[in-house]
């Protein structure tokens, strides 16, 4: 920590900054450590919100589509866990607004609690980012954005929508704004009954039934030219039965439930900029293992108030350091957990730097303490070099952790306060190529991971979590899009292939629940009122067992969309079908997903 405040000391001694540092400033103010110039040797990806309002859907599924990102699911509308890189779904970071919202119980987030259109911006940047964003960011981290801007706009948009089984959707929308304020509400519901046959079988999706609501809020105030205050708000509240699988009925219910708030209090000067968040989440859940026997249920539930304050502070225009201090008090409790509480003091420091025109490079570095764990002292290094503006080499390396929850250090029976934060390492390089309408992307990464936390059993009875897993994770990417247009007719085209092998180092058999292959493509049409398209889909064999003894079948799956706007683009008509060709899949082992089903969907824009 002496080392962050000596970069403080020296940062604030510098002097005159040029002024052509100006459009950096304002790519991190508003981009924050997502920014692109902070993570040069990283692939950094926006998803615009011209993808995310026009369609209601889970953020799994978006991602999975947008991002070639792997999602297993219990079924449809039941728990959705990613997996980046071959990593598990508590080592990938999900963010708001730059706040992390992993669960503190279990460290995942369910993204079938997430409405896509509820944000106006999905930042997405793969590779190891703890030391950026701190815990779990293994794999990658997704920050879910939501846009504050100041000038006149009055927008007020409606969306509903109906599906096959009995599914029932909307979404309203406000916008006011101005040069000193800015106001956005929405609020959703949906409701299915969620009963789809299984294909090959005479069952159907039993006890799936399930009801969501979401309210979102972001105000902001523009006190001056430097100085603005922004709140925003997420509320999720969801009650779903959890459906049988092809052996198994079941009763069993849960209803969970996300409060989020958070306070950000930005400065914009000529050569440095200040934030300053104070967060405060809420999770609730219960879990009824009957749901026609109230009282035989676990609960659970957790609150996080965190205080963030981020700086960058230009020493001249191609020389910046960047550091932040982060605070977090946790307090648990429920069923299996008594009433614990735990506090959480991190910092980094990075600095970027420019020497030459064409290359630039990044070193950063973070350090912390805890109550409950010691957090280790992880470091990154990455960089850029342009060949030409149109090609570009990118290369990183980091270490990075993910530190226990509260259901691995206090769950009674079996929980275990002396665990260890895994720790990893990781590795990319990749290259970069870009027109103006055409861009091509690839690259190599590998993981090596410790400290693994596994839950084992003990006794025949009792099980308990132990650092005792290593693994190894190595793979490559690839991406191509296409843009074109002629007259009123516009062309996009963009296809992506993941190859990932995760190898469990003590076993050296492969990681369950990770394809090695997985593809996607998406083909837009538009011309003049009426779009068009079609997404593919392409999911590898996954292992089961541990053992690799057994595996789940890969599947390809397509999409295809039509729809038109009338009324002076005041009204859109979205007819959608989902799994077109009918197939029969698993997302996880004896719970089939959907066959072919549809979607219909009416926009209404003021």
């Amino acid at each position: 920590m002496r080392g962050i405040l000596l970069l403080f000391i020296f940062a604030f001694g510098s002097v005159y900054a040029q002024s052509d540092s100006i459009n950096k400033l304002d790519e991190i103010i508003l981009r924050g450590n997502f920014s692109p110039v902070m993570n040069s040797g990283f692939e950094v990806k926006v998803i615009p919100d011209s993808i995310l309002r026009n369609s209601y859907e889970s953020l799994g599924d978006l991602l999975q589509k947008q991002a070639n990102f792997y999602f297993k699911q219990n079924g449809s509308g039941m728990v959705s866990s990613i997996s980046l890189r071959g990593t598990s779904a508590s080592q990938t970071g999900v963010y708001w607004n730059g706040i992390g919202i992993n669960s503190a119980l279990n460290g995942q987030t369910d993204f079938n609690t997430l409405q896509a259109n509820s944000f106006d911006q999905l930042e997405v940047r793969k590779g190891g980012g703890s030391v950026l964003f701190g815990n779990g960011s293994i794999g990658g981290a997704i920050n879910l954005k939501d846009e504050v801007h100041f000038n006149t706009i009055r927008q007020a948009q409606a969306l509903l929508g109906l599906a096959s089984y009995d599914t029932y959707f909307t979404q309203l929308t406000g916008i006011w704004g101005s040069d000193s304020f800015y106001a956005k509400i929405s609020g959703g519901a949906q409701t299915s009954e969620n009963d789809y046959p299984y294909q090959n079988s005479d069952l159907k999706n039993d006890n799936g039934a399930f009801v969501n609501y979401n309210i979102n809020a972001t105000l902001g105030y523009k006190i001056n030219e430097s100085h603005s205050l922004r709140f925003n708000t997420s509320i999720f509240d969801n009650n779903r039965e959890l459906s049988r699988t092809l052996s198994t009925e079941s009763k069993a219910k849960l209803e969970n439930s996300d409060r989020r708030f958070l306070l950000d209090w930005t400065y914009l000067g000529s050569r440095y900029t200040s934030s300053v968040k104070v967060a405060f989440l809420q999770e609730d859940f219960r879990y009824l293992f009957d749901k026609n026997v109230p009282g035989n249920e676990s609960i659970g539930s957790s609150e996080r108030l965190i205080g963030k304050y981020d700086f960058t502070y230009f020493l001249k225009n191609d020389l910046f350091f960047r550091a932040g201090l982060e605070f977090e008090n946790a307090k648990g409790d429920g069923s299996n957990i008594n009433d614990v509480s735990q506090d959480d003091f991190t910092g980094y420091v990075l600095m970027h730097h420019q020497p030459w025109k064409k290359f630039m490079y990044n070193v950063s570095i973070r350090a912390g303490a805890s109550s409950a764990y010691d957090i280790p002292l992880i470091y990154s290094l990455d960089a850029r070099y342009l060949f030409t503006k149109s090609l570009s080499l990118r290369g990183a390396y980091s270490t990075n952790y993910r530190l226990p929850t509260f259901n691995d250090l206090y769950w009674e029976p079996g929980g275990n306060p002396e665990l260890k934060p895994e720790f990893s390492s990781s590795g990319e390089i990749g290259l970069d190529f870009q027109l103006t309408n055409f861009q091509v992307s690839g690259g190599w990464y590998v993981i090596k991971s410790e400290d693994l936390i596994q839950w084992r059993p003990i006794t025949q009875d009792f099980w308990s979590p132990v650092n005792i897993t290593s693994a190894s994770n190595h793979g490559l990417e690839f991406m191509v899009s296409y843009n074109h247009t002629i007259g009123n007719h516009l062309l996009g085209f963009k296809a992506s292939y993941d190859y990932t092998l995760a190898i469990d180092d003590e076993t050296e058999q492969n990681l369950i629940y990770v394809p090695e292959h997985r593809a996607g493509g998406i083909l837009d049409y538009s011309w003049e009122k009426w779009n068009f398209n079609y997404n593919l889909q392409y999911v590898g064999k996954v292992f089961i067992t541990t053992s690799n003894s057994e595996s789940l079948d890969d599947y390809l799956l397509s999409d295809i969309s039509i729809g038109r706007s009338l009324c002076k683009d005041v009204i859109g008509l979205h007819f959608k079908v989902n799994n077109l060709f009918d197939k029969n899949y698993q997302s996880v082992a004896y719970r089939p997903m959907p066959g072919r089903n549809y979607v219909f969907q009416i926009n209404f824009k003021l």
